[in-house]
């Protein structure tokens, strides 16, 4: 059984219960913070201790407070990067299930302001921040999106951070992500390596009991029940010391799951009740939720139907929990259940309906199939006496047509086929017709191909030959020179000659500089990003910014794709530089899968794409590159307002 009810607050517990931990939930603990807070100077120190609050007043759901402490804390922490940065990731945290374009927006402002920064704790915000940021994705159905970003960004950055806690818990998220997707083998891969990094830590047990109960979970939807217990006796263990945890409402749900699949219904009961009765926080209203429905289960399980159906009608009135699709299949489907064990078919027929239509495609065949089983059951109730008087006079007639219709049901089919014989005839022709010219049109497309590639090819062959040349022939040679003439200077101590050779020391750099662009080793020897990310730097020049950014690059295209996307921001880059006027450049470059996505934006003096048709050798060897990868570009530029140039790839090849 999958569960997807607590997602969305599990990830934001595991991705911010760094900055709350487990005394937060001890009697006078606010108390003791406000007390502290009013005597503390320290502009640093009053800013983490306003986060504090935050999260204690978040826990307690009082808004007001939060929002509070959270523009205190942002007042006092932004003399400081790492603390101002935690109070875009708390306003995100804040905003994740009120407002998710505000969350997102929260969460990248603070990723903006420690890039560069190399400190592990800003390494850790970061890593948080795109969490949650990921967290958004999987809110709205983007499961793959989720994965990426949590393996190329959160993981990462964690690793930098050195914090063992942290990095644990992502790869639990990860593998909770494969538990929503029913991937159980894969997400049972990453919850070990998430045990096997959090179990030697005993610093934040939180985390560790987070990733025990939804592999707990996992287990059971392995049929592993034996491991399922032992993860049961583990978190028994660190529960012990905080029974008003609420992380025991995840242990009790747990608990309450391998009962119900010994089929000890009773006792599974007891131990939801007792997840309920234990849930509590921001997160406590979907627990309830999901512990509910599984106690509908069990009910049903256990032939209790009318109290079953109490509870799925009282859960069918909660808006927020009807809202998901998952919610409404289990209530629909519950329901049904239960009317049916009540013999009340028409109303099960009913409910069953709705849920087919919810249903995906995985299961339409089956559903279709219980469908007509209620729908015969119901009609066998409300009409079996009509049913059997009508019987006789049905098998009467069906025996007297039964000739007729065979004969008619012969001719008609024999008339079909000929009708299809013919219609499928002149479809073959007319097909065969436009896969002729189809196939012409091919060939010449190849032919200029085949062209465009040798050009392409030939460039680029001419480009590392002059560029070895240069480097190995004219420019050895200049460096001989400049050591021969060097010798002499030194000796004869002409300042003539010693700005001669300054200058040839120049000549040679730029000449080194020429070879560099014609070719880069970057690109031969460590890949696109990187020579691309090289390319941007080495443009760097007073007055103007040149931002790089990727995500999700693969480092396996092949050696020619490489260098045709190089050669096409190399172009839009000197462009850009050249003609813009611009002080701040981005350049920005994504794949997936078969797709390469390339884009510049500059803060330029921008043109009129209509009037200006961008004529030139170098904007045709750009439109030549695009169409050799079949890719195709979009110009968007306003005068006054700077140029944004975006470029689809077909990698594929």
């Amino acid at each position: 059984m999958t569960r997807f009810l607590l997602i969305i607050c599990f990830f934001v517990c595991l991705a911010t219960l760094c900055s709350a931990q487990l005394p937060l939930l001890k009697k006078g603990y606010v108390d003791s913070i406000e007390q502290v807070l009013q005597k503390e100077k320290n502009d640093s120190l009053k800013s983490k201790l306003h986060f504090i609050l935050v999260y204690s007043y978040l826990a307690k759901g009082d808004t007001v407070k939060v929002l509070h402490h959270l523009m205190e804390g942002r007042k006092f922490g932004r003399k400081y990067p790492l603390m101002f940065a935690q109070s875009y990731a708390h306003e995100g945290y804040y905003y994740i299930n009120k407002d998710i374009p505000r969350s997102q927006a929260a969460y990248m402002k603070a990723d903006s302001i420690l890039i560069g920064q190399t400190s592990k704790d800003a390494y850790r915000v970061r890593s948080n921040a795109w969490q949650n940021y990921a967290v958004m994705q999987q809110i709205q159905d983007d499961d793959a999106g989720y994965v990426e970003i949590v393996l190329n960004k959160a993981i990462p950055l964690a690793k930098l951070s050195e914090d063992s806690s942290l990095l644990g818990s992502e790869y639990g998220n990860v593998a909770v992500a494969f538990t929503n997707t029913e991937q159980y083998e894969k997400a049972e891969e990453y919850f070990n390596e998430a045990l096997a990094i959090l179990k030697p830590s005993a610093k934040e047990p939180t985390r560790l009991l987070m990733v025990y109960y939804r592999a707990g979970e996992n287990y059971i939807n392995l049929g592993k029940y034996a491991e399922a217990k032992k993860v049961l006796g583990e978190m028994k263990v660190l529960l012990e010391p905080y029974p008003e945890l609420e992380l025991n409402a995840g242990y009790y749900l747990v608990e309450g799951l391998y009962r119900h699949k010994m089929k000890q219904y009773d006792s599974a009961l007891v131990s939801y009740d007792k997840g309920i009765a234990s849930a509590g926080g921001v997160n406590g209203k979907y627990r309830i939720d999901e512990l509910e429905i599984l106690k509908t289960e069990t009910l049903v399980a256990q032939k209790s139907f009318a109290k079953a159906r109490d509870l799925l009608l009282r859960l069918s009135k909660d808006e927020d929990l009807m809202s998901t699709d998952l919610n409404r299949l289990k209530v629909y489907e519950g329901l049904a259940a239960s009317y049916e064990g009540l013999g009340n078919y028409s109303q099960a027929h009913s409910l069953l309906k709705q849920y087919s239509e919810l249903n995906d495609s995985l299961h339409k065949v089956r559903m279709a199939r219980d469908i007509n089983a209620l729908e015969v059951k119901y009609k066998n109730a409300e009409s079996q006496k009509e049913i059997i008087s009508l019987k006789a006079k049905n098998e009467q007639t069906a025996l007297s047509s039964k000739n007729a219709w065979l004969l008619t049901t012969l001719l008609a089919s024999i008339s079909i086929f000929l009708l299809v014989v013919i219609i499928f005839a002149l479809l073959y022709y007319r097909s065969q017709k436009k896969l002729a010219a189809r196939k012409l049109q091919e060939i010449e497309q190849q032919k200029e191909l085949e062209i465009a590639k040798a050009m392409l090819d030939g460039e680029e062959s001419e480009r590392r030959r002059l560029a070895r040349d240069l480097h190995d022939g004219l420019g050895g040679m200049l460096a001989g020179v400049k050591m021969n003439l060097s010798g002499t200077a030194n000796i004869t101590q002409d300042e003539k000659l010693f700005q001669v050779i300054h200058q040839l020391d120049n000549s040679v750099s730029e000449l080194r500089r020429i070879a560099r662009n014609m070719m880069p080793e970057s690109l031969l020897n460590f890949g696109l990003e990187t020579a691309l990310k090289d390319m941007c730097e080495l443009n760097f020049a007073p007055g103007l910014e040149i931002h790089f950014e990727s995500l999700g690059v693969q480092p396996d295209l092949p050696e020619k794709t490489q260098i045709i996307i190089y050669r096409i921001a190399q172009e839009l880059l000197a462009n850009a530089i050249k003609h813009s006027g611009a002080n701040r450049i981005m350049l920005q470059c994504s794949q997936n899968e078969n797709m390469f996505y390339l884009s510049i934006e500059d803060n330029g003096k921008g043109f009129d794409p209509k009037a200006d048709r961008r004529k030139g050798l170098g904007w045709e060897n750009i439109r030549n590159r695009i169409e050799f990868l079949k890719g195709k570009i979009e110009i968007d530029s306003v005068i006054g307002e700077g140029t944004t140039i975006n470029i689809e790839l077909n990698v594929s090849e």
